[in-house]
């Protein structure tokens, strides 16, 4: 059935209602009060990741009262829990308090997944083919798009054949369903498998063991390991949270936004201290070994084996994603509760009943649950444009087009640039070798770099994963409100296309987990600065922005 198209063209359409796609829309509305704008969302809620179908029992927010709210609506106190820590219920509760106060409710267009986006060659009007729960088919029409999709919207599920198996699986997305907490701790399940060593496995393992669940946990020994967790507070003194939001910590984290500081030419630049290496390193270690001092790995066998895979190296190049433990007593319980049993090894099929890893191995189980992360997926845009509008695009093709081959130099250069400009970065862990059309290829994270698509009618928001969410958003999506509007000048195509090489460059050497997607742990926070001084945008008063930059 083809998509019945609507007469309505909308000024600004924003696909995605989660922190990013909110923000965008307030900030648009906030300097085009008058725009007919809409906001999409496939969930029944809003929040994406924190919307109601995604809350579980126990799910708590990493970041402290005071550091997960915009800067012009503060989080209330109703339902914080001791030493400020956040349910994921205050979460939603407050995406929708934002939503109500700046009327965000009435634009949007909830259960309605996008299944596809094009420009229009004649108009140069966007097209989205949307369909709703109920199996209606809309054809959407606007002059700028805003894709806030994020990073975290599409489950990466391994490729198993499930047929054989017959029992129920889940991706840890779903455990917010009533239905699979129904499932998953009613009287048929017993045993549980959960795969992935992320942040939502530890979740998961804590939903279950709370539940009275037998588990095996199961660790791929390739990869990137489990998840080095990080107490509430290191040494039962530091918030944990609150080191990590420190400049403090930007400090020994070489990154290209801060090179006119004291603190980068004698520790980060090549003209560094001989002694800066070290230094360095050495900070990380000693952070790294007081955020793994509670795990207690050498308590177990259970517990050796989430050790994380660089060891003392590990917070400096995040091999596998950080996440602060915030599963009260799962530490004791993985060490002796006797109803975990943690596997490094790789699922190689379900049979009947049962998970079959390595070596033969075959474990019984009731139910999976895949603890496997995210993906982010770009293929609402045709496959050929996918390039040309800054996104990755792997080919096939045994022989790299021209344009590949340009983009390939490139990178190869900044590379080199970035090694010279930060040395410490030659360390870097093998694997940063990724291919050219694996990047993303958008100016300042927010705009296609090529001509093509320069023409003030797309921007994405939230496609660079960091640890001070609300002020970056903030920023990107004050300064595409800029761009879109008119307001802001951007340097040419090749200017933008060496800044956008130079920051993916610098991504792959400086963090493991970052050769999947764009990544900034500690090193947001240049970033707003960055984004707003462009253009002079920080003389603009909106949101209150000078005071939070």
């Amino acid at each position: 059935m083809e998509p019945q198209p609507t007469s309505e063209i909308y000024d600004l359409v924003v696909i995605g209602a989660g922190w990013s796609g909110l923000v965008s829309a307030k900030t648009y509305l906030q300097v085009k009060p008058d725009a007919n704008l809409l906001i999409i969302d496939s969930d029944s809620s809003i929040g994406g990741t924190w919307s109601k179908q995604r809350l579980y029992p126990n799910l708590r927010c990493e970041a402290g009262w005071g550091y997960f709210h915009f800067s012009d609506l503060a989080m209330d106190h109703v339902g914080i829990e001791s030493e400020g820590w956040i349910p994921g219920t205050a979460v939603n509760r407050y995406l929708e308090q934002y939503s109500a106060t700046f009327h965000l409710h009435k634009r949007l267009l909830l259960n309605t997944t996008v299944q596809s986006v094009q420009r229009e060659k004649e108009t140069g009007h966007w097209q989205l083919d949307v369909i709703s729960t109920d199996s209606t088919q809309t054809s959407i029409r606007c002059l700028k798009l805003i894709v806030a999709t994020g990073l975290t919207s599409t489950p990466n599920l391994p490729e198993l054949d499930r047929h054989l198996y017959q029992r129920p699986t889940f991706h840890s997305k779903d455990l917010g369903l009533p239905t699979t907490q129904d499932v998953l701790t009613g009287p048929k399940v017993d045993r549980v498998t959960v795969y992935g060593g992320s942040k939502s496995a530890f979740e998961a393992v804590y939903f279950l063991y709370l539940a009275g669940k037998k588990i095996d946990w199961i660790i791929r020994p390739d990869g990137g390991g489990p998840s080095l967790m990080t107490p509430l507070k290191m040494l039962g003194i530091f918030s944990s949270f609150d080191l990590n939001n420190t400049r403090f910590f930007g400090v020994f984290s070489p990154n290209p936004f801060d090179t006119t500081s004291v603190w980068h030419r004698l520790f980060r630049g090549p003209n560094r201290l001989a002694i800066a290496d070290w230094v360095v390193l050495t900070f990380w270690r000693v952070t790294t070994w007081m955020m793994a001092l509670s795990a207690g790995y050498g308590r177990s066998s259970n517990g050796e084996k989430l050790r994380p895979k660089l060891g003392y190296e590990s917070s400096f190049w995040s091999p596998a994603t950080l996440g602060v433990m915030t599963c009260p007593g799962l530490w004791d319980a993985i060490h002796s509760s006797g109803l975990i049993k943690v596997h490094r090894s790789t699922i190689k099929r379900l049979t009947t009943g049962a998970v079959e890893l390595e070596k033969g191995v075959s474990l019984p189980s009731d139910a999976v649950v895949f603890a496997t992360g995210w993906q982010a997926n770009h293929n609402i845009f045709p496959a050929h444009t996918r390039a040309s509008l800054g996104l990755p695009s792997p080919s096939t093709d045994l022989v790299p087009s021209p344009d590949e081959q340009r983009w390939s130099a490139l990178r190869s250069r900044a590379d080199q640039n970035i090694i010279q400009e930060l040395p410490i970065l030659s360390r870097s862990p093998p694997g940063w070798e990724t291919c050219s059309s694996s990047d993303y290829r958008l100016y300042r994270f927010i705009i296609p770099v090529s001509k093509e698509y320069a023409d003030r009618s797309i921007a994405y928001i939230g496609f660079l994963r960091n640890t001070g969410l609300p002020i970056v958003l903030e920023a990107q999506a004050l300064w595409a409100t800029a761009y879109l509007s008119g307001e802001l000048d951007i340097p040419d195509e090749t200017a933008r296309e060496l800044e956008a090489v130079r920051t993916s460059a610098w991504i792959r050497r400086r963090y493991v987990c970052g050769r999947k997607v764009p990544f900034a742990l500690v090193d947001w926070f240049p970033s707003p600065k960055e984004i707003l001084a462009f253009g002079d945008l920080l003389d603009l008063q909106i949101g209150g922005f000078q005071g939070c930059c």
